[in-house]
Parts: structure tokens; C-alpha cells; sequence
């Protein structure tokens, strides 16, 4: 069947070179006609937005790609939409780190743009494979390797199973060992490398880069998974389970590593040539020279040599259909299929693992506990013994970045959050061997109004961190004030679903949700206007509200925590029932149960607070004669204690809790006196302390800092009788206050989350404030007091005088305020970053500006000069375009930009062009210039 048959056009003409020849060469579609912003030339894809697109797509630094495989970069159209496949080289001068994210398929991207729209990155995965692309797309660009890539993980399996053999050498043990693994996949389950990518054998291995986030538990090894590509890792893995210990720990999670490891050991190293045999680490190379340490797209297990010469292949982090997983490929002639697979021109080079006596690895091992407490301290210590010789280092990771890992027998760490962290430990001996321990550490978390959420959107940063406050609105609603964490990026209040009753505000948790896909995820908790309780959090595609088991009386104040389970945290919601009796509802699989809690009923439903240790849930109160009440899940049920202080409490103090260590919680009060107090667990009684300030404050807060000597500080943060905010910190035994900036009715929230600066949010009537530490002191901000409009979330960014002029004018005939135009280029940036924001680049400096940056303006994720983020949005929108992406309004011809912007202005505000208006005036397309000022 030919071409014209099938509806698609195709392009033959293929591009190569670095990222100068990516800029000037183009794939042309023949009779394809003229879409503005394809390229330099009518139907061309222009290498160099290609590049742009992947970089934003994969949250890849600028200066990370050097440019495009030669012969890769295929076009296609059919139906009206256009497609492209190419293949990207990482720069030599990335970080290893960057490098890896090339690896297994990561380095080819498939793109999609539908007409009159920009370029999109659609998926990445193998370049041979073409996932993503529409089937008769894949025919037409003759993508050979569709079927290999297709195979059913239960038909790789069983073939897997009768692949093992009798092993009599280290060789046929790795080729058995990667035999017993396929099928082996991410948890959770992905389909293309631009986000998660979580597998088991990172933490058994003891990677030092990557963290957990977005992560769930692998049901094979029963070991929280953690994001990194892994083909190396998996392979590294096979190798020490088979009892290699020859310099190890020289491999890495770069594929390349094992290149390396053979330079060390002085193998031949012969590119596509040599004698394949069982255990043979195969390496795949982009086509050139060689380098030392060298980049490598992929490695493989060789697992048989069949007659004819082919191999068999088993291949960690190999994307399939439906996830990325271990995967069998037989029958592999290693020169045609590494061109299939991975572009043309792919090189192979042999290495093998050693065949002689291996010294002993030592055999470390991890003592502490597997479970923990957000803001707490949790300690571990490891023991190691080797025949021969000793152990000399222990390198610990504790699943949370690289920032947090350690060396030393003995060591200790914060938890940041809710979730399961896999803690590791790698042993090196006196022999120069290496081991690897993991240890599953459960942490719980108390609520908040206020959540972090750290981003996975690269495997080795846990940065940028999303916040989010959540209050009721004037109205009855539940909106979140929210902010990404980034310098200059501010924050907003939204308006997000639920109706909420009278009384106390929401309460909120993050835990790893597996309802989304195991994401770390806020959950809003609150008595709905028809007296149920209910949960407002962030979906995969926006916020979900739905009403949950249990009745709160009017009035009550809601506290929840997350209880260590098998498969990780799950939330549970404390509140005062009918009656005044303390009453619970927990998530049980996929539904919630309520029950009442024993322990006497209160008269003040609004004190409550709760504190989680290792022992399990304290849950604090003022029962019905005024006493504080401590009621405490043990393992035979609940069990209520009071706790009698020298003063008694005052009628209707509010109550915050810290947990100070594993087991034990610190609760604070306002005594009958009209003094702070503590009560601190000691065993099974309680101790109190009076501490410096005198408050008759509505509400308390309470928090555990880290200070930079590793010690936990204790701080209780309060509001004066005229209404000044203050904060007493002490060790337990001295006690410090401090006046903090600002007027307060009320305290909100307080967060201490690791790499942010600790901060206050406060209520002064109906103005919220903002107080965070600079570490020499406070500082005060305005928060927003009402629901964002989304016109209000419109900016019109201009990076010269006249186009200023421009959208001064179009956002004037929009409807929108003179504040919705700026020349800032920082501003435009850190709008266009979070998402928050419509973002709409005016003229052709603006437009090159964002795309570009070519000047090397200073910007608030600190990117140098050319290459950005960010990525055109499809036009005109009326919504938010998504995170890292903008509206290009820079005419084809100079004097059709102030109608374009005027369109898009218009559109924005409105939801339909002008008056008269049919069709947006043609765009041009980003150019690599510096024109025009930062502002």
C-alpha cells in the first residue's frame, strides 16, 4: 500500500550534527502547507524547537542536549495532525547525573502538533519502538522494532523461566539471576520516562542520588521503590547476587559504567565485535568515538548465545506497552537490533565479568526501626563483618535526595513527611568490596492547614516544593493559598470545591496516595455544610471532593494523622461526635469506617490536637469537667489517661502537640493562670513546665526545627493579649521568646519543611499574613484574602517599550487591570513556571525571551543563557495552559502583533475571539536573539 493510500506524508530527510546544525536543518513534508511556528521554512521541523520541546518536556537543565542523532529525526502527517520522532544526545558536559536521564529510551522523543499549534512532546521510550505514535504513523516511518517491543510480559516470562539452566560458572548464574527477574516493573506502572521512573533494585544497590517521591512498594521484594533509570542498577545487580566483587562500586546508574569498569580491568573493548557468552554485560553507544567515562543509551544481560550467533537479551528498564520493566528479547543479532531499537548507527561493545575466585563482600547489617515520625529524630547504626579483612565505610541513603545521605556506622535524619523512605546502607571493606542493606523505614505524619508536597519531576531534585494552606472562604467554601516554593512566584488563593460549615477550618495531610499512582498528595479534611465529614485532594486531573464516613457535632475541630500499615500510611480523621464523644474515621482500603473512641465525652469540641509516635496515636483533648484528657491507640485497644497540671488548664485553651522523639510527644496549653505550659511524656506519667510568655490566645502552634547542629529545637508559637505574634523555642530545659513581626488574631499554620524557610501563617481578622524565618529573623508578607479570578491570573508580558504599549492596550480592551502587564522578566518567568498563571508573550523579544533567553537574563531558577523551560501553549485558552508553558502573541508580520494580542487578551477573558474576528493572525516562530530588556 502506498503512502497517499494511507493518508500519511512522509519526510526522508534526516538530521544530525550538534545542537548549531539542529538550529539551521530542517525535515520538510512534502506538500505539507504552512502552520506558524513549524520551523524556519513552510512544513519544515525545525530541529531546534524540537530540542526546546524535549528539554521542557523531560524537566532537562539547558545546555543538556548537544544535539540531534544523525539520520533520527523523522516527520510524518496524517489527518491534520503532524508528527515527529527523534533521537537526542546528551552533552558532554552535562552531569552524569543529567546523562542517565538519556538512557534506556529516554533519549528519543515523539512529538505531536495539531493544526495551528505549537510542537508538544507526546511520549519518549525507545527510539525503534515508536510508542506513542498512531500505528500506521509507526508503519509509514518504518520504526523495524514495533513488534520486538510488543511482546506480552506473561510470554517473557515463561520463555524466561525455560531459558535457566544448570549453573556451573558466575556467568550462567547472572544469565539465570536476570532470567528470574523479567517482569519485574515500575510501581507505579509508567508508560513513557518524562516522569517516575521507580524500580527495586536502585535501593539494593545503594544509589546516592535518588529519592523516593512518587514511589510505591515493589510486591516482589516487598521494598519501596525509588526513581532513577536503572538499566545499570539492574544489571550492577545481577552481577553482585552471582558473587561478582571486583570493583563494584566503580558501576553506577550511568550505563556507561560498566564501560569503564571494563577499561579497569583491561578488557579489549571492541566496538560491534567479539564473542558474546552468558553473564556478558552488552553495552550500547551512540554512533562516534568512544569517551572515558564514556555515555551509553543502554545495557543488557546476556543470557544465551543461540547457533547462527544471536543472543538473548535481558534488558532492565526497558519500556513496553503498558510499563517499564525487566524485559527478554531472544534472537537478538546485536548490530541489526541495537539499530532498531535504540537509531542509526548504534555500536555494542562486550563486557564480561570476571570467571576467577572473588574476594568476600561484607555482609552489613542495619539496626534501628521501620517505623518513624515526621520531625523527629530517627537513628540507625550499622555492623559489618568480612572474611579476611574489615569494614572500612558505611555509606548510607535515606530515599529522600541526595542532600540527606550520610557516612559513618552511626547516623540520624529527619524525615521530611508522610510516606515509606527506603533507608541503605552499603559496606565497603578493607578488600574493596562493596554490599548493600536496604531498610523500609514507615514514618507518620500529623495534620495541618498547610501541606509540602516536593516535586518528582527529575529523579536526583526533590525541588522545586508546592504549598499548600488550606481555609474556608467568606462564602462557605474551601480554597488553598498556594505557592511552589520558587523565589518570586508569590502566592494565590483558589477556590478548589466543598462547602464547609461554621467553625473550625479544614485540616490537611500529604501522604503517598495509591489512588494517585502513589504521588505525594494534599488531602483536605472538613465538616461539609450538611454536617458530614469530607475530604477535598489533588487528583491526577484536578481537585476531587467527596464525603467520607462520620457525623462531627457542629462546631467540632478536626485533627487526622496517617497510621503505619503494610502497604504504607493511611489516613485517619479524630473529631467530636454526637455528644461530645471522641470519635474516629479511618480509611480501610477503598472505604472508611467510623467508630467512637472510649474515654470520657468534652463540653469544648474545638480543643483537639494529635501527636503520632512509634508506639502509636496520642490524641489530646479537654474533657467535660476541664480536665487534659491523653487518649492513646495501644496495641490492645484505646486507653485514656489525665494529665494534672499545678494549675489546671483555663477554660477553652487550645492545645498544639509536637511528638519530641519516637515514642514520646510534648503537649502545650494556656494553665489556669493564663500561662503557656508543657506536658511532656515521661513513660507512663506526664511532666509539666511552665514556660516563659502569658497569652489569651484562641489558638496555639507547635513545631520540631532542625538547627544546624543536627539538635531538635522545640518552638510553641502564640499570639499575645494585644495581639503579637511570639514564638518560645527552647531544648526543654531553656526557654527563649521572641517577638515576631506583624498583628494576629489567629495562628493558621506553622511549616518547617526541610529546604524551606520555616514559616507562620496567621489571621488578623480577615488579612492573612505570612511570617517566615530568614535564619537572622522574620519577615512579614500579605497573603491573599479572596478566591483568585482567573482574569486575575492573566499576564501579559512585553520585553520592550512599544510591545509594552501593545499590551497595555489589548489588556485594557480585555477587561483587564494595568497590573496584568508587566516588562519584568523575572515575574514572566515565575508565572509561566508554576502554572498559575496565563502567561501570554507579547512580540517577537518577549516571545524569544521565554523560549530562548539567548540574552541570559537573570531568572528565578537561576538558568544560564540559552535555553529555558518553558514551551508554547496551544492557542487561544481561556485556562491555565499547565506548568512551564505560555502564549505566544508575536505576529508573523510586526504590525499584526497588536491584533494578535488583542485576540488572545480577549479570548483569555472571555472564552471567544472579538467581534468580527474568525481567525488569529499568523505567529512566528521563537528565534535565538537577544532583543529588548529584562525590565
Amino acid at each position: 500500500m502506498g503512502l497517499r493510500a494511507l493518508g500519511v506524508m512522509v519526510a526522508g530527510t534526516l538530521l544530525g550534527g550538534s545542537l548549531a546544525g539542529a538550529s539551521a536543518a530542517a525535515v520538510r513534508t512534502p506538500g505539507a502547507g504552512s502552520t506558524p511556528g513549524a520551523g524556519s521554512t513552510p512544513g519544515a521541523v525545525s530541529g531546534r524547537v524540537l530540542v526546546q520541546a524535549y528539554l521542557s518536556g523531560r524537566h532537562l537543565p539547558v545546555g543538556a542536549v548537544a544535539g540531534i542523532r544523525a539520520r533520527s529525526l523523522r516527520a510524518a502527517s496524517v489527518s491534520g495532525t503532524r508528527w515527529a520522532i527523534a533521537d537526542f544526545t546528551p552533552s558532554a558536559s552535562a552531569a552524569p547525573k543529567v546523562q542517565a536521564e538519556f538512557q534506556d529510551g529516554g533519549s528519543a522523543g515523539i512529538f505531536s502538533r495539531a493544526p495551528g499549534q505549537p510542537w508538544q512532546l507526546v511520549q519518549t521510550g525507545p527510539y525503534g519502538c515508536g510508542h506513542g505514535l498512531p500505528a500506521r504513523v509507526r508503519r509509514a516511518l518504518e520504526l523495524p522494532a514495533a513488534v520486538i517491543c510488543q511482546a506480552p510480559l506473561a510470554t517473557q516470562r515463561r520463555a524466561a523461566a525455560a531459558g535457566r539452566t544448570t549453573a556451573s560458572t558466575i556467568g550462567q548464574s547472572i544469565a539465570n539471576i536476570a532470567l528470574a527477574q523479567v517482569g519485574v516493573s515500575d510501581t507505579p506502572a509508567v508508560t513513557s520516562f518524562d516522569g517516575v521512573d521507580c524500580d527495586p533494585y536502585t535501593p539494593m544497590v545503594g544509589a546516592l542520588s535518588p529519592n523516593a517521591d512518587g514511589c510505591g512498594l515493589d510486591s516482589n521484594f516487598k521494598l519501596e521503590d525509588e526513581n532513577e533509570e536503572w538499566c545499570s542498577d539492574f544489571a550492577r545487580w545481577t552481577w553482585q547476587q552471582a558473587g561478582v566483587t571486583t570493583d563494584v562500586s566503580a558501576i553506577n546508574a550511568g550505563a556507561g559504567s560498566f564501560y569503564d569498569w571494563g577499561a579497569a580491568q583491561h578488557e579489549p573493548l571492541r566496538v560491534d565485535a567479539g564473542t558474546p557468552a552468558p553473564g556478558d554485560a552488552v553495552v550500547f553507544f551512540p554512533p562516534g568515538d568512544i569517551a572515558t567515562p564514556a555515555y551509553a543509551d543502554h545495557v543488557g544481560i546476556v543470557t544465551a548465545v543461540n547457533s547462527g550467533g544471536t543472543v538473548n537479551l535481558v534488558n532492565g528498564d526497558f519500556l513496553g506497552t503498558s510499563n517499564i520493566s525487566v524485559q527478554y528479547n531472544t534472537k537478538v543479532s546485536l548490530t541489526s537490533w541495537a539499530a532498531e531499537i535504540w537509531g542509526p548507527g548504534e555500536q555494542w561493545v562486550l563486557i564480561t565479568p570476571p570467571a576467577g575466585p572473588q574476594q568476600p563482600a561484607p555482609v552489613p547489617v542495619i539496626s534501628g526501626s521501620h517505623l518513624g515520625v515526621t520531625g523527629t529524630t530517627a537513628g540507625f547504626s550499622a555492623s559489618g563483618t568480612v572474611p579476611g579483612g574489615s569494614v572500612t565505610q558505611y555509606q548510607w541513603t535515606f530515599g529522600y535526595g541526595q542532600n540527606a545521605n550520610q557516612a559513618g556506622p552511626g547516623v540520624s535524619t529527619v524525615f521530611p513527611g508522610a510516606g515509606i523512605y527506603p533507608v541503605t546502607v552499603t559496606a565497603t571493606s578493607s578488600l574493596g568490596t562493596v554490599a548493600t542493606r536496604s531498610w523500609d523505614v514507615d514514618v507518620t505524619g500529623v495534620s495541618s492547614a498547610v501541606t509540602s508536597i516536593p516535586s518528582d519531576a527529575v529523579w536526583y531534585l526533590t525541588a522545586p516544593t508546592a504549598q499548600y494552606l488550606f481555609l474556608p472562604t467568606a462564602a462557605g467554601g474551601l480554597a488553598a493559598e498556594t505557592s511552589d516554593g520558587i523565589t518570586g512566584s508569590g502566592w494565590l488563593q483558589q477556590a478548589i470545591g466543598g462547602q464547609l460549615s461554621s467553625g473550625p477550618g479544614p485540616t490537611a495531610l500529604a501522604y503517598p496516595d495509591p489512588a494517585v499512582a502513589d504521588a505525594m498528595t494534599p488531602h483536605a479534611y472538613f465538616r461539609s455544610s450538611g454536617g458530614s465529614l469530607a475530604e477535598t485532594y489533588l487528583g491526577q486531573l484536578g481537585w476531587i471532593t467527596q464525603p467520607l464516613a462520620g457525623q462531627p457535632e457542629l462546631g467540632s475541630a478536626l485533627v487526622a494523622t496517617t497510621a503505619a500499615t503494610a502497604g504504607g500510611g493511611t489516613p485517619e480523621v479524630f473529631y467530636f461526635g454526637a455528644g461530645g464523644q471522641l470519635s474516629e474515621t479511618a480509611e480501610q482500603g477503598t472505604s472508611w469506617v467510623t467508630s467512637a473512641l472510649p474515654g470520657p465525652d468534652t463540653a469544648d469540641v474545638r480543643s483537639l490536637a494529635v501527636a503520632n509516635t512509634t508506639a502509636g496515636v496520642q490524641v489530646f483533648y479537654l474533657c467535660s469537667s476541664g480536665a487534659l484528657t491523653v487518649t492513646t491507640s495501644t496495641g490492645q485497644g484505646w486507653q485514656s489517661t489525665t494529665i494534672s497540671p499545678p494549675s489546671a488548664v483555663a477554660a477553652a485553651s487550645p492545645l498544639a502537640v509536637i511528638s519530641t522523639g519516637a515514642d514520646q510527644a510534648s503537649v502545650f496549653f494556656v494553665d489556669g493562670t493564663g500561662t503557656l505550659a508543657e506536658a511532656t511524656s515521661a513513660g507512663s506519667t506526664w511532666a509539666v513546665h511552665v514556660l516563659p510568655g502569658t497569652t489569651a490566645t484562641t489558638s496555639l502552634a507547635a513545631a520540631s526545627e532542625q538547627l544546624a547542629s543536627g539538635a531538635l529545637s522545640q518552638e510553641v508559637f502564640w499570639v499575645s493579649r494585644l495581639g503579637q505574634p511570639a514564638v518560645t523555642s527552647g531544648s526543654g530545659t531553656k526557654w527563649q521568646t521572641t517577638t515576631l513581626p506583624g498583628a494576629a488574631t489567629s495562628i493558621l499554620a506553622v511549616s518547617t519543611y526541610p529546604g524551606l524557610p520555616q514559616e507562620l501563617f496567621l489571621a488578623d481578622g480577615a488579612t492573612l499574613h505570612l511570617d517566615a524565618s530568614t535564619g537572622s529573623g522574620w519577615t512579614a508578607t500579605t497573603l491573599p484574602s479572596t478566591p483568585v479570578t482567573f482574569a486575575s491570573r492573566v499576564l501579559l508580558y512585553a520585553a520592550t517599550p512599544g510591545d509594552d504599549a501593545t499590551a497595555s492596550t489589548a489588556a485594557s480592551a480585555a477587561g483587564l487591570p494595568a497590573s496584568a502587564v508587566t516588562e519584568d522578566f523575572a515575574t514572566a518567568w515565575a508565572a509561566a513556571l508554576t502554572g498559575n498563571y496565563l502567561v501570554i508573550a507579547v512580540g517577537q523579544a518577549a516571545d524569544d525571551a521565554l523560549y530562548f533567553n539567548t540574552c541570559g537574563w537573570a531568572n528565578p531558577s537561576g538558568e544560564g543563557a540559552g535555553g529555558t523551560p518553558f514551551d508554547l501553549a496551544s492557542e487561544p485558552l481561556d485556562q491555565l495552559p499547565g506548568a512551564e508553558e505560555y502564549e505566544n502573541a508575536a505576529a508573523a508580520t510586526a504590525t499584526q502583533t497588536p491584533p494578535l494580542t488583542a485576540d488572545l487578551a480577549y479570548y483569555a477573558t472571555h472564552g471567544t475571539l472579538p467581534a468580527g474576528v474568525t481567525a488569529l493572525p499568523a505567529q512566528s516562530a521563537p528565534a535565538a536573539v537577544c532583543a529588548g530588556s529584562p525590565g
